[in-house]
């Protein structure tokens, strides 16, 4: 079943990017003014968040402790990465040098991850909730780095990208404190992407033909090793703490995965399948995303499923 998230009155549109894995959703609006707006959605009430200096803005993600993540687009400022926390907007400072910042998720216990433009090249940088105005830099992994998603155990995921004689994109694990890894895909030496991660799962994807640039297959990583999710060329972009995987597929648009059965996810309307996207599936397999409705807007909704 499909149902909308609510929006403030007028507004044109909105977008789903994460939740606390529960009943909070983050995510962004288009106002009466055409803006990109915050918000939060809790219990299936909306909030709109302060963007600093009336500009653009979107929060990326939200905890069970009401801190939310987001990206602040400033007109005459850099792009920068806040915290909205306890009724404040609080910078999250970027590496040394300038360039901007970008927090991808928060977890409970209130580790940011997300990355950092250095003077080259892209960092996967973490921050704390706790002590915000403190940047931890975990490296390029060779090349470049950007985490996605962080755990409630402190597993955060991505990916790194090298470049040169040939683009390599490799899925990477790890912690802030013992550092990042490449994850082994399905198949050996091919290029991956991890973009989401919790409990003991990651999901992604990845490319399962050797010489192959595409990065067509759904993957999710359990604790057994790397598996390709059925499908026409399926695409991964969340899963929860059972191992349950939401994303897409060629021919069916927004789909999820219980264990290798896949399942199609409804539109809002009848003719709209791939203006559909699955973005989020909670502890409860409770999935969130867009979907168009009868006027083509792009509406937040959720979709409660069953095994």
């Amino acid at each position: 079943m499909i149902s909308e998230l609510p929006l403030p009155a007028g507004w044109s549109g909105g977008y789903v990017y994460n939740s606390d894995r529960r009943d909070s959703f983050a995510g962004y609006g288009v106002d009466v003014d055409g803006r990109t707006r915050p918000l939060v959605w809790r219990d299936g009430a909306v909030t709109v968040l302060d963007a600093p200096g009336g500009g653009s803005a979107t929060a990326q993600d939200v905890n069970s402790r009401g801190d939310v993540v987001g990206v602040v687009y400033g007109v005459d400022t850099p792009t920068r990465g806040v915290l909205w926390r306890g009724g404040q907007v609080i910078d999250l400072p970027s590496l040394p040098g300038g360039g901007y910042a970008v927090p991808t998720a928060i977890n409970n216990a209130g580790l940011i991850v997300g990355y950092a433009a250095g003077e080259e090249t892209s960092h996967a940088v973490a921050w704390s909730a706790d002590s915000p105005q403190s940047i931890r830099d975990l490296g390029v992994m060779g090349g470049a780095a950007y985490l996605t998603d962080v755990t409630d155990q402190g597993t955060v995921v991505g990916w790194a990208e090298t470049a040169g004689e040939e683009f390599r994109q490799q899925a990477i694990v790890g912690t802030v404190r013992e550092g990042l890894s490449t994850l082994p895909g399905p198949v050996s030496g091919t290029n991956s992407m991890a973009r989401a991660a919790a409990g003991p799962y990651i999901a992604g994807a990845a490319v399962l033909t050797g010489g192959s640039e595409d990065l067509g297959s759904a993957v999710v990583w359990a604790p057994t090793g790397p598996r390709a999710l059925p499908g026409t060329h399926p695409d991964a972009s969340a899963v929860n703490a059972d191992g349950t995987v939401v994303g897409s597929d060629a021919n069916l648009g927004p789909v999820i995965w219980v264990g290798d059965r896949e399942q199609p996810l409804p539109a809002l309307a009848a003719g709209f399948p791939f203006s559909t996207a699955a973005t989020v599936v909670t502890d409860d397999n409770t999935a969130a995303g867009i979907s168009a409705d009868a006027q083509g807007n792009s509406r937040p909704v959720t979709w409660s499923c069953t095994s």
